[in-house]
């Protein structure tokens, strides 16, 4: 388990550093061999363990923002934008700040003409893994500047390898274009439907051929 350091300010209690850094007050005691956890001086140094989630890192005392962004290969503005920052340099000790998980994941920024279809394609994954990787609900609605996290191959599903789909209850086309990584106009013609809104369970849409 990694460490960083606070400094303990005016006015903080350990319940209140615990819960700043999603940890326990028996765990900092511990740490810090604290006896008596009511009892904080201004000026004490805290040493406070973390573990760091999958796909976020947990600021430490000397990162700055360029430094975290060269460590996952990415750009400071970049991370700004992934995690709404609006000053670069500021960032706290124990803020969990969203990055790309190791391999799995890159960072992708929006130019102007890009669609998620194209940045899709150019990345061999889906618009739906996309999509839900990054929490879009349209995927025609995208713009310039934005931040994607593109996820790689082995985990955007097997959706594109299926030249068919069973329709299944509550399921629409725009629902299943997003899931096989394709467009509703595609799967229109493809079937040549007539009706767009009437889909049955059990119903098969070609989804390439």
């Amino acid at each position: 388990m990694d460490t960083t350091v606070y400094i303990v300010e005016k006015g903080d209690t350990l319940y209140g550093i615990a819960k700043k850094f999603d940890t326990t007050v028996e765990i900092l005691a511990a740490f810090n061999g604290i006896s008596d956890p009511d009892v904080l001086s201004p000026g004490m140094i805290l040493r406070i363990p973390f573990e760091d989630e999958e796909g976020y890192y947990t600021v430490r005392s000397g990162d700055t923002l360029y430094s975290i962004a060269k460590k996952y290969g990415t750009t400071v503005g970049a991370l700004a934008s992934l995690n709404m920052i609006s000053d670069p340099d500021v960032i706290r000790i124990g803020q969990k700040l969203r990055v790309p998980s190791g391999d799995s994941v890159i960072v992708y920024i929006v130019k102007k003409g890009d669609s998620l279809y194209a940045i899709a394609k150019e990345y061999d994954t889906s618009v739906g893994a996309i999509a839900d990787l990054n929490g879009i609900d349209d995927p025609d609605l995208i713009m310039p500047g934005q931040v994607l996290q593109i996820p790689s191959r082995e985990n955007s599903g097997d959706m594109d390898d299926m030249k068919e789909y069973t329709v299944r209850k509550g399921d629409t086309l725009w629902s299943i274009a997003r899931k096989t990584g394709t467009s509703v106009a595609h799967l229109t013609n493809l079937n040549r439907l007539d009706n767009t809104d009437c889909l049955k369970p059990g119903q098969i849409i070609i989804l390439r051929k």
